[in-house]
């Protein structure tokens, strides 16, 4: 079976949580989720695609090959296990400056982005290189 491939976006949606928008103009509908986490909110886009299986069940529903994009909330909502204060420090950037940029409460810029994104690629690269092993 054919997968459709789509991207889906994940923001933060101040006060309310996150919602999904997904880029593919299906024909009866926009897909789409929201839910107060960024788990909450996929799984409801996901609620809301086999609802439309079954609200329209003569049309062609593919499975979907998902790329997921997350504005910066949304990406430490996701990853809450990251350390923004620690990865701000590796960027090089204010601490605070940067938990303003996670929480939502703060536009960043391209610039400033581009920068997060970049050390990211690096943090993964470091991080692919690197091994663990058992102390003996």
């Amino acid at each position: 079976m054919k997968k459709l491939k789509v991207t889906i976006k994940v923001t933060k949606n101040d006060p309310h949580g996150y919602i999904c928008e997904c880029d593919y103009p299906f024909q009866d509908f926009d897909l789409g989720g929201s839910g107060d986490t960024v788990e909450d909110a996929k799984l409801d886009c996901f609620a809301f695609y086999k609802e439309m299986k079954e609200e329209y069940p003569n049309s062609d529903f593919p499975a979907l090959d998902v790329k997921w994009v997350y504005d910066l909330p949304s990406f430490f909502n996701k990853y809450d296990f990251l350390n923004a204060t620690k990865v701000a420090e590796y960027i090089g950037m204010s601490p605070s400056n940067f938990r303003h940029y996670v929480a939502g409460s703060k536009p960043v810029t391209k610039k400033q982005l581009d920068k997060i994104k970049q050390a990211f690629e690096t943090i993964s690269k470091e991080l692919k290189e690197g091994s663990m092993a058992m102390a003996v």
